[in-house]
C-alpha cells in the first residue's frame, strides 16, 4: 500500500474577470479541502500497488502506509467480522460490474476501536476486465451513533414506557366504571386517567416527530372514511380528558374520502388539544366540518390570547418554535405532526389568530389520497 500525494496536473482558469465561473480546479485544492473536511481518498488496482491511500483514507480505514494487502480475505481483517461476508460481497461485485458503488461498514482500529465508515466509489472496466477503482471514505460513526441513540429511545417509548402507561389507563378506566368509588376517589381516578392520556399522546407524537424526520414525510395508508365520524369520536375521547370545557362539532355536506382514517383522527385530536391547551377555559372550542366540492374543509377554532404574527411563520417547526421567544410555552410537537399529516394527504392549512376572531386552524384535504406505506 503505498500513500498518494495529489499533484497539481489541471490549470486554474486564466480568466481574471469576476463572478462564478466554469473552470478546472487545482487538484492540491481539491486533495487539501477533501482533507479538511475529514474525507479520504484512495484508488483500488488489479496489478501493481493494490491500494493508493491518502493519510486520511488510512487513518479511517485503520491502515498503516506501506502496509501489505492483497485481494483476499486477509484484506478485509480490519472490517468488522458482523459486517466480512456483506462487504466482501460488494467489493466482489464492484470488480465484476463496473460503474458507482457505495457500501458502508464498521471497520477496527488497531486499537481495537470500531468505527463505521461510508464509502463511495466508481470501478473501470476494460476489455480484461476490473482494471482500478477510485473513490473517497469518511469516517461517519459519530452519525451512525446518533441513529442507534434514536433508535434505542423508539424502542423505549414505543414499548418500555408504553406498557406501564397502557396499564394505568386501564387501571383507572376500570375503577371508574365500576362506580363505586366516592366523589373524591373518581375525581382523583379521571384525572389519572386524563394525565396517562395526554402522557401516550405525547410519547406517540415524539415517536411521530422522529419517524417523519428520518423519512422525510408521513405515510398514508388510505382507506373509506368519513371526516365528521372521525372527527365525532376524537371528540368524545378528549371530553373524556377534559370534562369541564365545552367541545362544539358541526358538519355540513358529504364528508366521505378516501383518507388514512387513523391518521385523520390524530389530526383532529392533536388541533383539538391545542385549542383546549391556548385557548379561554370559559369559551367552547368549535369544530366545524364543511364539503367542497372535491374537497373537504375542517376548522377548529378557539377564543383566547392571540398568537403573536412572528411566532405563526414557525408555528408548524418545532425548532423554530423552540427558539422563538414569542411562542407560547407548552407546545407540543402535535401541530408539527398535524401539518405532516395534511402535507401527506396532499392538502393545506393555515392558521389566522386574532384578538377579535381568536385562533382558528383551517385544513383543507382532497377525497382522495393514494397510500404510501
Amino acid at each position: 500500500m503505498q500513500q498518494t500525494r495529489q499533484q497539481t496536473t489541471s490549470p486554474r482558469s486564466a480568466s481574471a474577470s469576476s463572478g462564478v465561473r466554469t473552470s478546472l480546479i487545482d487538484l492540491e485544492i481539491v486533495g487539501g479541502v477533501l482533507a479538511a473536511a475529514e474525507v479520504g481518498v484512495w484508488q483500488l488496482f488489479a496489478a501493481g500497488p493494490r491500494l493508493l491511500a491518502s493519510t486520511t483514507a488510512l487513518s479511517i480505514l485503520g491502515l498503516e502506509d506501506g502496509e501489505a494487502l492483497e485481494p483476499n480475505e486477509d484484506a478485509l481483517r480490519r472490517v468488522h467480522p458482523a459486517d466480512r461476508e456483506r462487504v466482501a460481497g460488494e467489493l466482489a461485485k464492484a470488480r465484476s460490474e463496473p460503474g458507482a458503488f457505495a457500501l458502508e461498514m464498521r471497520v477496527l482500529t488497531s486499537a481495537g476501536e470500531t468505527h463505521w465508515v461510508d464509502v463511495h466509489g466508481t470501478s473501470a472496466h476494460g476489455e480484461a476486465g476490473f482494471e482500478h477503482a477510485c473513490g473517497t471514505v469518511q469516517d461517519v460513526t459519530a452519525r451512525k451513533e446518533q441513529e442507534l441513540l434514536r433508535e434505542l429511545l423508539l424502542v423505549t417509548l414505543g414499548h418500555d414506557l408504553r406498557n406501564p402507561l397502557t396499564a394505568i389507563q386501564i387501571g383507572a378506566g376500570l375503577l371508574l366504571r365500576r362506580g363505586h368509588l366516592g366523589e373524591s376517589d373518581s375525581n382523583t381516578a379521571q384525572r389519572v386517567l386524563a394525565s396517562a392520556g395526554r402522557i401516550s399522546a405525547m410519547v406517540e407524537q415524539l415517536l411521530d416527530f422522529t419517524r417523519i424526520r428520518v423519512s422525510g414525510s408521513s405515510p398514508c395508508s388510505s382507506r373509506p372514511g368519513n371526516l365528521g365520524i372521525l372527527a365525532a369520536k376524537a371528540i368524545d375521547d378528549l371530553e373524556t380528558e377534559h370534562p369541564r370545557r365545552i367541545i362544539e362539532l358541526s358538519c355540513e355536506g358529504d364528508l366521505d374520502g378516501i383518507w388514512d382514517v387513523d391518521r385523520l383522527g390524530q389530526m383532529v385530536r392533536n388541533l383539538v388539544s391545542s385549542a383546549v391547551a391556548h385557548g379561554d377555559t370559559s369559551s367552547p372550542v368549535t369544530i366545524r366540518i364543511t364539503a367542497r366540492g372535491g374537497d373537504v374543509e375542517l376548522a377548529v377554532r378557539n377564543v383566547g390570547r392571540p398568537v403573536q404574527t412572528d411566532a405563526l411563520d414557525g408555528m408548524f417547526d418545532p425548532l423554530r418554535r423552540l427558539a422563538n421567544p414569542a411562542t407560547p410555552s407548552g407546545v407540543s410537537l402535535g401541530l408539527f405532526v398535524v401539518h405532516e399529516i395534511v402535507r401527506a394527504h396532499g392538502g393545506t392549512m393555515q392558521v389566522t389568530s386574532t384578538a377579535q376572531d381568536g385562533t382558528c386552524f383551517c385544513v383543507v384535504l382532497p377525497r382522495h389520497v393514494e397510500s404510501t406505506r
